[in-house]
């Protein structure tokens, strides 16, 4: 899937969570919570990465920026997940890019997923290591 997908910074992310029709989000993804400086719509290539192994997110991040990587962020995220809704059902679709402490400190991060109850978007614990599941949401810098 290497197609460019538009992304509208300018969209509020309740309104682009909206147009991703999840089955259900957690209701900390707010544009409060994860604001964007990025503008415009632009053309983007979002690819996933995986690692095929156990990895931190420390060791994650590194990896990335040595293959040329930046971590997607929550709106090119959700521009994924509305163009390509059923890859999200295969494995968990990581945004390391875009991070949100909620108010016990704990950091957390966005991710798509699929569970029992459908398609969702929910936050992760950005101190856990990845599972081999995980695929990482990535832009070429």
């Amino acid at each position: 899937m290497t197609n460019p997908i538009t992304v509208n910074y300018g969209l509020s992310v309740e309104d682009a969570v909206k147009l991703g029709r999840y089955d259900w989000a957690n209701i900390e993804i707010t544009g409060n919570n994860f604001p964007t400086t990025r503008r415009g719509k632009i053309e983007v290539v979002v690819e996933l990465i995986h690692f095929n192994h156990v990895i931190s997110t420390k060791d994650a991040l590194n990896e990335l920026d040595k293959m040329g990587y930046r971590p997607a962020e929550l709106h090119e995220l959700l521009a994924f997940g509305e163009k390509h809704p059923d890859v999200q059902c295969e494995f968990p679709i990581m945004a390391l890019g875009s991070v949100w402490q909620d108010r016990n400190g704990f950091r957390c991060v966005p991710y798509l997923v699929e569970d029992g109850s459908g398609r969702g978007l929910d936050l992760d614990w950005l101190g856990n290591d990845w599972f081999v599941i995980y695929r990482f949401a990535v832009v070429r810098k």
